[in-house]
């Protein structure tokens, strides 16, 4: 089978994809990556060069094409048209079976583009959240048929075959192992509480702020605690010295490429509540403190963030709350959270389980079964 995967965006798009794309790969398909010319997703995508080797694995630039409203109409036309001829030359050339778009504005005209294809082959979209971006939103019109990593969404998809696959992660994810030495490979010491902070891929300035903030009052844990930070490449600097001004133990990175290293010594978790990100916090059961993007499109990272704190797994804060009021203010607030969990193993306990209740399994083989499926 032939396949082109459209993930590129973010890295809730990007890694989702990419964790398909191992499991095609490992049953002899042949695989096209198509991602957006941003670039962190080239550095992402330095991770998995191991694949590069492969003859059945390429990767491919497209212009993201976003719509930034009426004003922008006209450019936003053409940009959309201009992706859409890009994606049928490939097809063209490459003559895939399926195309799979993971959500984001590079998977629209990939999704858009299978009309155009002489042969035309089928189209898949995966939608990861409880509510679908615009992107999943316009390509779930022309789709043949539509995957979710949560049934909530079923309800946007009304007319369209659907399956609940879960969302994928990468394989070295998938089985929520910890990696026994993680710590003496971050730099941090072993048997230590340690928190993580993740904005995403490309980090996230509103919570690097609020930790800044948070570190005054996080003195008591000193001697105890151990924060490893991925700030994103812009805040690493900035972020490094709150840690440094502070005298908190710290490992700031602004991108890690073994997100396992990270997960295995997290005791709590900060993050932002992308689908993806949400996926591996339930695969290694981590209590979190979620923090929701506010621009995610239809508020959804706010209600996967919901579904989580009602299940028990993470205590939910909006981000105005962090970056609203004095600054000292903002960052007890944080403080109070982090410490209340840190100094309550039992809580810590409970949280874990529910997350790791939460998890999927191997949705990237199911994901995979279903192509084969269509492509039939």
């Amino acid at each position: 089978m032939k396949i082109v995967i459209a993930c590129g965006g973010t890295g809730g798009h990007l890694f989702p994809g990419v964790a398909v794309a191992e499991r095609l790969l490992g049953r002899q398909h042949e695989v096209r990556l198509l991602v957006s010319e941003k670039a962190v997703e080239q550095t992402a995508l330095t991770g998995v060069t191991a694949l590069a080797g492969a003859s059945q694995w390429g990767v491919r630039s497209i212009k993201a094409v976003g719509f930034a409203g009426l004003s922008q109409l006209i450019p936003f036309c053409s940009q959309l048209a201009q992706s859409v001829r890009e994606c049928a030359e490939l097809y063209a050339e490459f003559q895939p079976d399926v195309v799979l778009g993971m959500g984001g504005f590079t998977s629209a005209p990939a999704v858009l583009a299978t009309r155009w294809t002489g042969g035309r082959p089928v189209a898949v979209i995966h939608e990861s959240n409880a509510v679908p971006g615009k992107a999943n939103r316009w390509a779930g019109k022309v789709a043949d048929h539509v995957a979710l990593g949560l049934p909530d969404c079923a309800r946007f998809f009304r007319r369209k075959p659907v399956t609940v696959t879960g969302t994928p992660i990468r394989s070295r994810l998938s089985r929520g192992e910890r990696v026994p030495d993680a710590a003496a490979r971050l730099g941090l010491e072993a048997g230590k509480l340690t928190v993580a902070v993740m904005g995403g891929s490309q980090g996230a300035h509103a919570i690097n702020e609020a930790i800044a903030c948070a570190l005054p009052w996080l003195d008591d844990w000193r001697a105890r605690a151990q924060f490893v930070h991925l700030s994103g490449t812009a805040d690493e600097a900035f972020v490094r010295e709150a840690y440094e001004r502070n005298g908190m133990p710290a490992k700031v990175m602004g991108f890690c490429h073994e997100m396992e290293l990270v997960y295995s010594v997290a005791d709590v978790v900060i993050a932002r509540s992308g689908a993806a990100t949400l996926t591996e916090i339930a695969t290694f059961g981590v209590p979190a403190i979620l923090v929701p993007y506010p621009q995610a499109a239809g508020n959804h990272q706010w209600h996967n963030a919901r579904a989580f704190e009602r299940a028990g797994a993470a205590k939910l804060m909006e981000q105005s709350a962090l970056t609203t009021g004095m600054h000292a203010a903002r960052g007890e607030r944080l403080a109070e959270a982090v410490n209340d969990l840190l100094q309550d193993e039992a809580r810590r306990t409970e949280m874990a389980q529910a997350a790791r209740s939460l998890a999927h399994g191997d949705a990237a083989q199911r994901m995979v079964e279903l192509l084969e499926q269509c492509a039939k």
